[in-house]
């Protein structure tokens, strides 16, 4: 007897876990949009746009919850036959035919329903919007809030979100007054003309899956009703609990340390073995680095530099890194980067692909992906070391998307930077090795020997030479050398751009070299930013950038579930 009421009890629990999806599963809303326009009392209107194909149920829904203080009203909905008749009380068991074009608010022991008939089945676009008063809170250190605007558990996934925040009276919003956050989906946010923008990088698609945003205000932007006696310090806290915003440093470099560990048992040994074989080099070329160059003599050697036509140390990508990132001739560490996706995309060892996806409504999105080919098979140890962050990074298919790459680093933040340490160190080694340093730096302020003084005016020489390109008018040099080489060390120097602008001057007529060439940079270029933001993204900052998949705690607003019944 008692087997049986389990066997019927774990049946009715299996029924009404699944039923509701498997009845409305035919249901999609492809991408919501919300706009959020904020008063300076610090209420807020919202409007939700959805874009939707129904073909079951009778109304669609919204559940709201969890909202203390804040109050919701000023209900409306509309398609494209224009607004609905606002119902007083809503019957939430009336059939299709008397919910058709109709809304209205069910409050529930939790907070409310926004409510409406679905109207007509097929493809549709409505446009829910409310006012929640209070939504803003003035706390003792800024103004603030932390709201879900989209549940987890919608029964209409997967979905596409963009939610877009404006300030009443044109206020601009920017890093300068204000701090931004999200948690709980795939997808950045960003500050964006004055707006704040979030966004999925891939739609809703787990039951888990929720839009939740927080934001930080200075005080004095508006003047917002509700006042909390708590400090917003306390909001992002909680919020950050469980977040990337709150990761670990050395949680990521145990991961790091496993992942390289997997891949080769020997691999971080062997790193760890080097660097402690040549520590006391290293000491030694860091004590170097750390004396001040005289700003002056630099600017000296620089402006005496003579053209040099040749990449720098017959293309050594690490020792030409120490050596300008020492007297100051690199823009940035990431450039480092930049010139290790290129040098791979040029020898063959990633080719890019050309991707097509189609939205339930046959609109096409079209993203670039490297499919990676095969390792190295010239020299260099940052090349090979990118690629094999690379396989890492990339799916069983050995196909890398921008997104995949971007979320492996904001989990793997040392990922990079292990990168760049791993060649400046292997380039300062080789310059040890050449006599690059002299023996005493009073006899030298540059701490140069003549070997070295003469490496770092090559590399000057070859700058000025790259900006400078068109003047010269230079065309004794091959093509493809200046086009892919010459590039390559040009992203290095953090001037590609500039070097890129140069050689279309002398080469105007399109050709396979330089549209290759071009190509080719601009994919480098993509793929290193999407790393870099990976890298920077897990920052308590608010400056923007990818949101944590987890955290969020304390938000208001949301509950679960929701779209239709």
């Amino acid at each position: 007897m008692l087997k049986k009421f389990v066997s019927l009890l774990l049946f009715a629990v299996i029924f009404n876990l699944f039923t509701p999806a498997a009845v409305f599963a035919g249901n999609k809303v492809s991408d919501i949009n919300v706009d959020v326009f904020i008063y300076q009392d610090g209420s807020a209107y919202i409007t939700q746009t959805w874009n939707c194909d129904f073909s079951q149920g009778t109304e669609g829904y919204i559940p709201i919850q969890n909202l203390g203080d804040m109050t919701i009203s000023d209900f409306l909905v509309s398609d494209g036959n224009g607004p609905y008749q606002v119902e007083k009380d809503w019957d939430i068991n009336g059939s299709f035919e008397e919910k058709a074009g109709k809304c209205g608010i069910l409050k529930t022991p939790d907070g409310y329903e926004l409510c409406w008939g679905i109207t007509n089945y097929g493809q549709n676009r409505y446009a829910i919007e409310y006012k929640i008063h209070q939504f803003v809170g003035s706390y003792e250190d800024f103004d603030g809030f932390n709201f879900q605007f989209i549940n987890p558990g919608m029964g209409t996934l997967p979905t596409d979100v963009t939610v877009k925040i404006v300030m009443q009276d044109g206020i601009q919003l920017d890093e300068s007054n204000s701090g931004i956050w999200a948690f709980g989906f795939d997808g950045q946010i960003h500050f964006d003309n004055g707006q704040v923008v979030a966004y999925t990088a891939s739609p809703l698609s787990a039951t888990t899956d929720n839009v939740i945003i927080m934001m930080q205000l200075n005080k004095g932007l508006i003047q917002p009703i509700r006042k909390v006696d708590a400090a917003f310090s306390a909001v992002k806290d909680q919020a950050f609990e469980g977040s990337s915003y709150d990761s670990n440093q050395m949680e990521s470099d145990a991961v790091l340390q496993e992942e390289y560990s997997d891949e080769d048992p020997g691999a971080f040994f062997t790193i760890i073995g080097g660097i402690t074989l040549f520590l006391p080099a290293i000491i030694v070329i860091y004590i170097i680095r750390r004396l001040r160059k005289p700003k002056k003599q630099i600017t000296q050697l620089y402006e005496n530099a003579e053209y040099f036509r040749e990449v720098p140390f017959a293309g050594n990508i690490e020792a030409t890194f120490a050596l300008a990132e020492e007297f100051n001739q690199i823009g940035d560490d990431n450039d480092l980067i930049g010139a290790a996706f290129l040098k791979l995309i040029n020898g063959g060892c990633l080719e890019p692909l050309t991707e097509k996806k189609v939205s339930f409504f046959g609109k096409e999105r079209e993203s670039i992906s490297l499919k990676l080919v095969h390792p190295p098979e010239f020299p260099g140890l940052a090349t090979g070391m990118l690629y094999d962050l690379l396989i890492t990074a990339s799916s069983l298919d050995q196909i890398l998307q921008e997104h995949e790459l971007e979320k492996y680093c904001e989990r793997n933040q040392r990922a990079l930077k292990t990168i760049i340490d791993a060649a400046r160190e292997d380039g300062r080694r080789t310059l040890l090795l050449i006599d690059c340093y002299a023996e005493s730096s009073k006899k030298n302020p540059l701490g140069l020997s003549d070997r070295g003084k003469k490496l770092i005016q090559d590399i000057m020489g070859f700058k000025k030479y790259l900006l400078e390109f068109s003047l010269i008018g230079e065309r004794s040099v091959a093509e493809s050398i200046i086009w892919q080489d010459y590039l390559t060390f040009a992203t290095l120097l953090g001037i590609a751009d500039k070097v890129i602008a140069q050689f279309e001057k002398v080469y105007p007529d399109a050709t396979e070299y330089n549209q290759n060439a071009h190509y080719s940079y601009l994919l480098a270029h993509t793929f290193m930013v999407a790393s870099a933001r990976g890298a920077n993204a897990n920052s308590s900052s608010g400056l923007g950038g990818a949101v944590s998949m987890l955290g969020g705690s304390g938000f208001s607003g949301g509950g679960s579930g929701g779209g239709t019944r």
